[in-house]
């Protein structure tokens, strides 16, 4: 499984009540890499994902490109994207085997195929002895695991999360971010991933896109972001900091009444 470069170029979004909730975003997205959008309720986050995902389209002169080909007013089952809710969005009905074969079975693929494929991704997800259980017999965490196995199943060419970890408990958290992390990096699958959580943003973004108000602050390494945030809104956004209030004055910091 190989990723594709995305490239976001002027994506605004604005509501039929006129209400703006992105204002044009710029960003581009290196094959295989992960970037995680990053920002308190309200800022966007989920808005972009959307629009990479053709869940939303943006407004007119916004363009999304995967790759070459400009996908901007292709619908999601057109662009063969992975991608997993906070929900889960799992089949009740269906046991984990069955949930996992789903979009397989959607798109035509021959049965033995289908079934190397779901031992496959039972075999990625550590989810073999669960295989013929039902949903509701499963924890969070094996809930969780089950959605990520059933959107790669299919070898997208972009895997999106939005907030797939909120419902779960810190210490859960903390275990699947770890598992994330090195399924994601396995597969070197292109990548976005949505969270308002400075740690899973940290452990995960190959590169982090801080965002506020419909607009993205800083787009920079976890290393960058913390050590040379673009403003104070990020530096209070990444975690604890020391401000000390002053004047830059001819490549001096100048303190009041000093």
């Amino acid at each position: 499984m190989s990723g594709i470069p995305i490239v976001l170029r002027g994506c605004a979004k604005t509501f039929a009540d006129g209400t703006r909730a992105l204002h044009p975003v710029d960003l581009e997205i290196a094959a295989g890499e992960t970037v995680v959008l990053l920002g308190p309720s309200g800022c966007g986050k989920t808005t972009t994902l959307r629009i990479v995902a053709g869940l939303e389209a943006p407004d007119e002169g916004g363009r999304v490109l995967f790759g070459d080909a400009d996908v901007t007013r292709l619908p999601i089952e057109r662009r063969n994207v992975g991608m997993v809710f906070q929900s889960y969005a799992l089949f009740p009905n269906m046991t984990v085997e069955g949930n996992v074969a789903y979009g397989l079975r959607v798109r035509g693929l021959p049965a033995g195929e289908r079934d190397a494929r779901v031992r496959e991704m039972l075999a990625m997800t550590q989810l073999e002895a669960l295989a013929a259980r039902r949903i509701d017999q499963l924890s969070g965490g094996q809930r969780q695991r089950v959605a990520l196995a059933r959107a790669i199943a299919p070898r997208p060419r972009v895997l999106l999360l939005d907030e797939p970890l909120t419902a779960l408990d810190a210490r859960l958290r903390e275990s699947l971010r770890l598992e994330i992390d090195r399924l994601l990096r396995s597969l070197g699958i292109t990548t976005v991933y949505v969270t308002h959580d400075q740690a899973e943003a940290m452990a995960l973004g190959d590169r982090i896109a801080v965002m506020a108000e419909g607009r993205i602050a800083q787009v920079g390494t976890p290393q960058q972001i913390y050590n040379e945030p673009a403003d104070a809104f990020v530096a209070d956004f990444i975690g604890t900091m020391n401000r000390i209030d002053g004047q830059a004055v001819d490549g001096a910091l100048r303190f009041a009444g000093g």
